[in-house]
């Protein structure tokens, strides 16, 4: 994976549809030889057709540090993967703010997900083509 460069492509509806219906999803990112992090499993939300993701320990976290090492790497929905890349996405926080509660609720994990560092490790996720 190391290197590449296929473009990005958007989400299919059926994608979108299976991501909506996950309530989880495991992420990870490559390593510049290619080979892929260990997965982590993270809560995710959508808005329009933007697959958003954030890290609960904010730009330190090991998985986040990976996937924006490189830039790509691969999800896993419910079992189903996708090569992806994983794009810094800055200026909307309310907004993902607001997805996070409205998917979650309003418990401390999704508390510890709007507010820094957590908010300030945003990844838009985007299949490659």
């Amino acid at each position: 994976m190391s290197g590449d460069q296929r473009p990005t492509r958007p989400w299919t509806d059926a994608e979108l549809a299976l991501l909506d219906r996950t309530e989880l999803i495991r992420v990870a990112g490559a390593r510049d030889d290619g080979t892929l992090r260990a997965f982590a499993l993270v809560g995710h939300v959508r808005i329009g057709q933007d697959e958003l993701v954030r890290s609960m320990n904010g730009p330190d976290g090991a998985w986040y540090r990976g996937a924006v090492r490189t830039g790509r790497g691969e999800i896993d929905v419910a079992g189903q993967r996708f090569v992806v890349a994983f794009l810094p996405d800055a200026g909307r926080e309310a907004d993902v703010d607001q997805a996070l509660r409205d998917r979650y609720g309003d418990d401390s994990g999704v508390r510890s997900m709007t507010r820094s560092p957590a908010r300030d490790a945003t990844l838009r996720v985007v299949p490659l083509a």
